[in-house]
């Protein structure tokens, strides 16, 4: 929880946390899914890790990545499985002038964000000729899971063509 101005901002905090475990805990969920008899090499970069966090991802199998930069998106490639959700950078233009993942979870065309601002990785002229290469999916909830269907509410699955 963070203080401001004398006051705790207790849901804002809950929110932004809960968000992020569910966006870890789908990470975890699609490596598992995806891995078959091989090791998965999870990565997660955001500069807004704190020690605390960096520290709970490495013991949960992550490496923690760029804490400084964007040096990650090197090693995207044919196999690898970029999850994206609600990025503050241009995340969908770099994967397509870098790389081809396997398949991408990130936020859809038209995305919000809770201050009904639009998300800030549009969409663009590239990123759209890219996306004839995937098959668009949408990730569906249960009715009763009020806090998940908001946290992906506009998060889309694009799974390359094989």
């Amino acid at each position: 929880m963070k203080q401001n101005h004398g006051s705790w901002k207790k849901e804002m905090d809950v929110e932004e946390v809960t968000s992020r475990v569910i966006q870890h805990a789908m990470a975890l969920t699609t490596a598992g899914i995806c891995k078959g008899d091989r090791s998965v090499q999870l990565h997660t970069q955001d500069p807004d890790y704190s020690k605390a966090t960096r520290k709970l991802l490495t013991r949960k199998g992550f490496k923690v990545v760029g804490i400084h930069g964007a040096e990650e998106f090197v090693e995207i490639d044919e196999e690898t499985i970029v999850i994206s959700p609600f990025t503050a950078a241009p995340i969908k233009q770099i994967i397509a002038d870098l790389g081809c993942p396997v398949l991408i979870l990130c936020t859809g065309p038209g995305t919000f964000n809770s201050k009904a601002k639009p998300v800030a990785d549009p969409e663009s002229p590239r990123t759209k000729q890219m996306w004839l290469d995937y098959n668009v999916h949408s990730i569906s909830t249960h009715a009763r899971d009020s806090d998940i269907r908001y946290t992906l509410k506009g998060l889309q699955v694009y799974s390359r063509h094989r």
